[in-house]
């Protein structure tokens, strides 16, 4: 059995914001969680492994003028690993915000309060069942394809067995 544990990222400049969420996010078993304050850190983390989940901050350092912030982040991550959901976090309780981050590529979006780390927990729930269910669909489209191939296959051979005259116009039972 293998020790794989799914890679969690959380990327925020706010160093408490980003400890509360990533000892949050902890107490689900089964992921490996690792955080970061800015997002070149995260991007080298992505490139290097293939994290399932990335919460990532809509604003990221601000102070820096040339570090990345979370907008440019979320497209890169979706360049080089579009298979990883991305949620991000903003103070902005903005509709133009969220539709824009959605645009992107972003699964969620989450705004920073009260509830945030229990939105957090559930979106992991979410991205899990979103999966689970893709993997079911991709299961279900094989065998639809499996069946109407076997299908064709025995209108054909019913057809060449009727023009061998195997099989007669009229069985006698009719």
């Amino acid at each position: 059995m293998s020790n794989f544990k799914p890679l969690i990222l959380v990327v925020d400049d706010e160093p408490m914001q980003r400890e509360m969420l990533r000892e949050h996010l902890s107490k689900m078993s089964g992921y490996e969680i690792l955080d970061f304050g800015t997002g070149e850190e995260c991007m080298a983390v992505v490139k290097a492994r293939k994290p399932v989940i990335v919460f990532l901050d809509y604003f990221l350092n601000n102070e820096v003028k040339d570090a990345m912030d979370g907008l440019e982040v979320l497209k890169e991550i979706k360049e080089v690993n579009p298979d990883t959901d991305v949620v991000m976090i903003s103070g902005q309780d903005k509709i133009e915000v969220a539709v824009n981050t959605m645009k992107y590529g972003a699964f969620d979006y989450i705004v920073k309060g009260e509830g945030a780390f229990h939105r957090a927990e559930k979106t992991v729930f979410n991205i899990y069942r979103f999966h689970k269910l893709q993997d079911s669909a991709a299961r279900y489209r094989k065998l639809m394809y499996i069946f109407a191939a076997g299908m064709i296959l025995m209108i054909v051979l019913v057809i060449v067995l009727q023009q061998m005259g195997y099989i007669k116009d009229n069985p006698g039972w009719i």
